[in-house]
């Protein structure tokens, strides 16, 4: 059991800071939202921040939701030294994607590129035990926000979570998944057995 838990340490760091800044409320949140103009006049933690709260309760919790599978599913893949990496890569992808690809758009706040990101970067991890349900994986989460880039962001979900439904987000994520996934691979293949991975024990700075 504390096996299970320290694999997924960083995954557990991740839950109780939005849940956190969630009981923090609305005013914590906007000082801590990603917003394009105060970001350029020098508040640069929001292009972490800002993924680490939320619209609203329904927000907040589909995302802990989704975290807790994807910690469930593939935390004991990497080490919580490389989790966190992973994180934060796809949190600056995804926010610098927005300042520069997106000017339209003003201001985000929510978790949900971040672990598109980070799905994927976990299911390229797990291509070698499980390659059919990887792959599965992979083309259901790409191809959904491939369609969702057509189709447009849901009217019933952005009603629930209070806010417009950031579908660019998703798609920036995604992409930040696919480069530090592969870029994990080829590195585990000229390094590490990539059977090894799960064996990996935590570091002292986790």
């Amino acid at each position: 059991m504390m096996q299970h838990i320290q694999s997924r340490f960083w995954f557990i760091i991740v839950a109780v800071i939005v849940s956190l800044l969630w009981l923090g409320g609305t005013e914590l949140s906007n000082q801590l939202a990603f917003h394009r103009l105060l970001i350029i006049e020098g508040e640069f933690w929001r292009l972490i921040s800002g993924h680490l709260v939320h619209s609203n309760t329904w927000h907040y919790l589909l995302n802990l939701a989704s975290l807790t599978m994807i910690a469930l599913l593939f935390g004991s893949l990497m080490s919580n030294i490389n989790w966190s990496f992973a994180f934060l890569f796809c949190a600056l992808f995804v926010s610098g994607c927005y300042l520069v690809l997106a000017p339209q758009y003003t201001s985000y706040v929510g978790l949900s590129a971040v672990l598109y990101g980070v799905i994927i970067v976990g299911a390229l991890l797990d291509l070698k035990d499980n390659k059919l349900v990887a792959i599965i994986l992979l083309l259901v989460v790409t191809g959904r926000v491939i369609w969702q880039q057509f189709d447009g962001p849901s009217e019933e979900l952005a009603e629930l979570v209070n806010n417009r439904v950031a579908v660019e987000s998703h798609l920036f994520g995604i992409i930040s998944g696919y480069l530090f996934g592969l870029y994990k691979l080829f590195s585990l293949n000229n390094d590490t057995d990539p059977s090894d991975l799960s064996q990996l024990p935590p570091t002292e700075s986790d």
